[in-house]
């Protein structure tokens, strides 16, 4: 269960001939080949996960998993959860998606990424596999097929496992029967393959829920909540949800940027993930951990407070820098706006704040608009470098409207960059403010990556 224990002795899955020695698959060439593989199938489904994974020698069914899907907080739940078992002494695996500045961040053993040689080692031996395939699996398939083969030769104890997209069709849900099938807060986002209706989106996250299994609901949503419980009565699974009623909070943000707060039977919790959506999340988490000890796990109280207290998850309010205080998050839909929003008024209560914004042109822009505006003072509006990317002149004039609509044009500012690049270099001159970078996951990592390479913040 050490991190010094990594890499000895694997399960080599795959025979290799004297011929596959000679030029082994870089780094690069791997990624290359993961992020050339596209879905060439006419319908959703997990037929190609599966066939993968018995090329492979089904792995899955050597792991135990805590799996979770959710519109808003998966991430933030996985990772809290990973770091209390850790901390409780258990090897544990953690799969993720997307990444913010490398594939590799979406794999992880005790919070430690794959490296670079056991990614392209990985994604050699099971390119083999997938040239036995009549019809090749898509990049998301294929990582997850990788990160579960990972995770069983690094003999993971417990891999907590976030879907990716939905939960009945997600490549993660070819799990027969995980240990905990927990669902964080649901909202609007992906409607165009999930859904219109909360009914038809909380169906689709339902589709984790499996006989033999424990059910975790985030809860505060009525409709969900009638769909899921519903799913769990057909299955007879015992469903949990924390009592949000129970959380108080005893400080919103010390001096170094940690929240305080208590939830029964824990007192005097600290955890560096800001906003009161973080602390629901959390009292999920311990929602959690209670069904774990149920099922025979030995987690100690001083796990669950380590564990919280050394939570570190990017792009969730992450501090980007210092002078000026420069917070980087990825809310990309009106739930996560909102919460987001709530967090830096709950933490800077008299302050408005600069942004730096763009977002992906299938989103609610509108409503994630609405939201912000109120609280800025400058707005910084950009594109992102992909296809999907709203146009940052047509972004701009929504952010014009808004502002018109709501008579704030003579109290809010608009700047125009023509890259994330050239945005965080110019918020960077804010020193006295406080800026926040919000809008997309995909913004985020253009951020920090243009941070790094420019060296803007290197004298704070």
């Amino acid at each position: 269960m050490r991190r010094d224990d990594f890499g000895k002795d694997p399960v080599n899955l795959f025979a290799k001939s004297e011929e596959d020695f000679v030029k082994p698959m870089t780094y690069e060439e791997a990624l290359a080949y993961i992020h050339g593989l596209y879905w060439t199938g006419k319908k959703n489904g997990l037929e190609k996960t599966r066939e993968l994974l018995s090329l492979c020698g089904n792995p899955e069914e050597k792991l135990s998993f805590l799996h979770i899907a959710g519109t808003n907080g998966k991430g933030s739940t996985a990772m809290m959860l990973a770091t209390i078992l850790e901390e409780a002494g258990y090897r544990t695996g953690l799969y993720t998606s997307p990444y913010i500045l490398r594939y590799n961040e979406r794999i992880m053993v005790n919070r430690v990424p794959i490296l670079d040689g056991e990614l392209a080692n990985l994604t050699e031996r099971l390119s083999k596999a997938v040239e036995k395939m009549e019809t090749p699996p898509s990049e998301f398939e294929f990582g997850t097929v990788l990160a579960m083969l990972y995770f069983k030769e690094k003999r993971c104890d417990v891999v907590v496992l976030e879907t990716g997209l939905g939960g009945t069709f997600d490549s993660t849900n070819v799990i027969v029967r995980p240990l905990l099938s927990i669902i964080s807060a649901l909202g609007f986002d992906h409607t165009h393959l999930l859904g219109s209706s909360m009914t038809e989106i909380a169906a689709a996250k339902a589709g984790i829920l499996k006989k033999g299994s424990r059910a975790i609901f985030y809860g505060e949503n009525e409709e969900g909540e009638r769909v899921i419980k519903e799913r769990c009565e057909r299955l007879a699974l015992p469903l949990s949800m924390p009592d949000f009623k129970k959380l108080s909070l005893e400080r919103a943000a010390d001096e170094a940027m940690r929240q305080h707060f208590s939830y029964p039977p824990y007192q005097h919790l600290t955890l560096p993930l800001l906003g009161e959506y973080q602390r629901k999340n959390a009292a999920l988490v311990l929602e959690c951990v209670a069904a774990l000890k149920e099922l025979g796990f030995f987690i100690r109280e001083e796990a669950v407070r380590k564990g919280l207290s050394k939570v570190s998850w990017q792009a969730r309010m992450e501090i980007l820098a210092k002078k000026p205080l420069v917070f980087v998050d990825g809310s990309h839909n009106p739930q996560g706006m909102q919460a987001t929003v709530h967090a830096l008024r709950e933490c800077f209560p008299e302050r408005k704040f600069v942004f730096l914004f763009a977002a992906m042109a299938d989103k609610d822009v509108e409503t994630m608009i609405d939201l912000f505006l109120p609280v800025a003072k400058k707005v910084y509006v950009t594109a992102l470098s992909m296809p999907r990317a709203m146009r940052k002149e047509e972004l701009f004039q929504l952010c014009e409207k808004a502002l018109a609509k709501k008579e704030m044009l003579q109290k809010c500012e608009l700047f125009l960059s023509e890259t994330p690049k050239e945005a965080i270099k110019s918020v960077a001159k804010e020193r006295d403010e406080i800026v926040v970078v919000i809008g997309s996951l995909y913004l985020a990592g253009e951020v920090k990556r243009a941070a790094i390479e420019e060296r803007v913040f290197e004298k704070d």
